[in-house]
């Protein structure tokens, strides 16, 4: 018996089956129980995500010989025709081979016959936005008022590129990308049921190779099989991937971070001999710095996005957003140019490079800070403990006074200049720059803050900007937000108030040089104010 790749032996031959795609399949499921069927079905969505398929069991559904329903016996005549690709009554066209209007005439013409020994005819069209405009104008009407016995169903990739008054006259169904964990699943179950040996990182790398698609996954799955002998495992995907495991790239990108170009260069003199796809490499560290952006807002993601959280939430908490940021935008124009390089290795090597030498110095003058806090921590230590010959009930009234009085510093001006030394994520820190301070009270911070920010506002920001907060005053300190709009003195409107006056500083520079005076008056433009922007202070 001949080989049958797995794409095609597990393709779903029920809705039950079908993966990552409930909405689809609950929306069809309840309209064949109530036997109400549509003259017109139109799949979207990228390659390898079920739209024939679904499709195919469609078809099933309306003709089982058991009877219209949304579960195909796939045991009757029809449903084993229809599985086997003979089924008389069932018309699957490629529109990017028949795409002209004299093959779309010959296919309507064949509309108005009776269904052989069925209940409903049904055309599936995939690809359909690659027929010709004349095309889409003789299906149109048919379309439109089909025989009662006809069903169109239209599979599509491009559905922007289909016109408008076909759209309308269809059902759209979207057909979604499939998650990492969603193709990890299936994979697993596959793999099992074939008896093939496996461990959770080839899986993992295989699901991302994917990229959404569960065929694209079992093709890869295939060449995984016949490369490593059915026994899968990590650094053998990642040879046939010609790329790295992710615990090599996370290595990579520790060594731009924390500056290790010796172990840096040591790494990529490692990979120039292997027989590695930069390109998929450059995706692949593109990817992750991605990831690493994305946990730094939601860190719950990890689980979704199937990364071992031990690695990559460290490699997320090393670097500020906007570093990654840089670091992603470094990447994404080099794999543009990596093939302008002399050798695509080389251009590799040097975005590296590239993205260790542009980090910000900013790492250094951290260091220097939390340096010169802890040696006033420990002067001050010093002070106290210089201090404490008097009794103990003495010390205790004095400290209390102390931290009673160790807020009375606190107003807006100061608190604007501390929410600017806050070390907190960006989502967290936006939301806080929102907050106006009210007063101190012994050990008690009153801040104000709009009612719809309020509301975002949840346990996990209270938690990291109590803890930030203490760090920079050096004193516990419990913070408390009453509802009220923000005040002019609020972080956030006082970076606005800054931004307008260096705008307008820059405005009126522009506008009183003498240079641009002598360009308008001779040549008579106008400045454009949307085009001005002012330098970042210093």
């Amino acid at each position: 018996m001949s080989y049958q790749v797995l794409a095609r032996k597990w393709r779903p031959n029920s809705f039950a089956e079908v993966v990552g795609q409930e909405h689809v399949v609950k929306a069809l499921s309840n309209a064949l129980d109530s036997n109400k069927i549509h003259q017109a079905y139109l799949f979207s969505g990228t390659r390898g995500v079920g739209k024939t398929t679904l499709g195919r069991i469609l078809t099933k559904c309306l003709n089982c010989e058991e009877g219209l329903r949304s579960s195909p016996c796939n045991k009757c005549q029809a449903c084993e025709s229809i599985n086997e690709g003979r089924f008389i009554d069932f018309q699957e066209v490629d529109a990017a081979s028949r795409r002209g209007v004299e093959e779309t005439q010959q296919l309507l013409e064949t509309v108005m016959h009776m269904p052989g020994s069925s209940r409903y005819k049904v055309y599936l069209i995939d690809e359909v936005h690659m027929l010709s405009k004349h095309s889409f104008n003789a299906l149109l009407k048919t379309l439109e008022e089909p025989p009662p016995h006809v069903v169109f169903i239209l599979a599509t990739t491009e559905p922007e590129s289909v016109p408008a008054t076909v759209l309308s006259r269809c059902l759209q169904f979207h057909l979604k990308n499939l998650t990492p964990t969603q193709l990890s699943d299936r994979l697993k179950e596959v793999l099992s049921e074939e008896g093939i040996k496996y461990d959770d990182e080839s899986i993992n790398q295989i699901s991302r190779a994917g990229r959404g698609s569960l065929r694209d996954c079992l093709t890869i799955a295939d060449q995984a099989i016949a490369f490593c002998n059915a026994s899968l495992t990590d650094s053998l995907i990642s040879e046939m991937l010609g790329t790295l495991p992710y615990d090599r790239v996370y290595e990579l990108i520790d060594c731009v971070i924390n500056e290790k170009a010796d172990k840096l260069v040591k790494n990529l003199r490692e990979i120039s001999s292997l027989s590695v796809d930069y390109q998929r490499l450059m995706d692949l560290l593109l990817e992750t710095l991605q990831h690493m952006a994305i946990i730094q807002i939601s860190p719950e993601t990890v689980s979704d996005l199937n990364l071992p959280s031990e690695d990559i939430i460290p490699l997320s908490e090393s670097l500020k957003a906007e570093d990654i940021q840089l670091l992603y935008q470094i990447g994404l124009i080099a794999k543009r140019d990596m093939d302008l390089a002399p050798n695509i290795g080389d251009g590799f090597e040097m975005a590296l490079l590239r993205m260790m030498s542009f980090l910000p110095e900013e790492k250094e003058t951290t260091q220097s800070k939390k340096k010169v806090v802890k040696d006033k921590i420990e002067l001050k230590e010093e002070t106290i403990s210089k201090e404490s010959s008097s009794k103990q009930t003495e010390t205790t009234k004095n400290d209390t006074e102390k931290k009673e009085n160790s807020l009375a510093f606190l107003d807006s001006k100061a608190w604007n200049k501390i929410f600017n030394s806050l070390k907190l994520d960006s989502g967290t820190k936006q939301l806080i720059s929102h907050c106006s301070f009210l007063r101190a009270e012994d050990t008690v911070i009153y801040f104000s803050m709009p009612k719809d920010k309020l509301e975002i506002l949840n346990g996990t920001h209270r938690e990291k900007f109590q803890d930030c907060l203490n760090k920079a005053l050096d004193f516990d300190c419990v913070i408390f937000f009453e509802e009220g709009e923000a005040l002019e003195s609020s972080p956030n409107k006082t970076k606005q108030k800054n931004k307008a006056k260096r705008l307008n500083k820059a405005s009126e520079a522009i506008k009183n040089d003498p240079a641009v005076k002598n360009i308008l008056d001779s040549l008579g433009g106008t400045i454009i104010e949307s085009s001005i922007t002012p330098k970042e202070s210093q």
